[in-house]
């Protein structure tokens, strides 16, 4: 994302879609915060909604986001642990903006932020 500092205060951002294990997903982001969230990065995982999984295929996803540190190579990650998918799954309060904006902390360069997406589908909770 190369103008987060300049993104509206209420402004939810996704990332280009992206394919893993045969579905369509992307990275969705609120930038100051969602509803359930104070003085943080929102991040979540999407699955788009053009590519709905079937409620009986019971998909067990494996998920980490990362904000990449673009100058210590010390990344902030969280990982879901598992988890069957539906249509979205993350963190309201991912970072603090103040820990996120700090510029000793290399998250934030220029106005570059970068984020990262590993996402493993494990199997299905349907299988025996």
């Amino acid at each position: 994302m190369n103008n987060f500092l300049e993104l509206d205060l209420k402004h939810f951002v996704r990332s280009p879609t992206f394919e893993v294990g045969g579905h369509k997903w992307y990275i969705g982001m609120y930038p100051h915060g969602d509803k359930y969230s104070t003085d943080c990065l929102s991040l979540y995982l999407f699955l788009d909604t053009s590519d709905e999984l079937p409620s009986e295929s019971g998909k067990v996803v494996e998920m980490t986001l990362s904000i990449l540190d673009q100058k210590n190579g010390k990344h902030w990650t969280r990982t879901s642990g598992l988890w069957v998918c539906g249509h979205s799954w993350g963190w309201p309060n991912f970072i603090g903006l103040k820990k996120l904006k700090d510029p000793s902390g290399g998250y934030v360069v220029g106005s570059s932020c970068l984020v990262k997406a590993d996402l493993t589908i494990v199997g299905s909770s349907n299988d025996g």
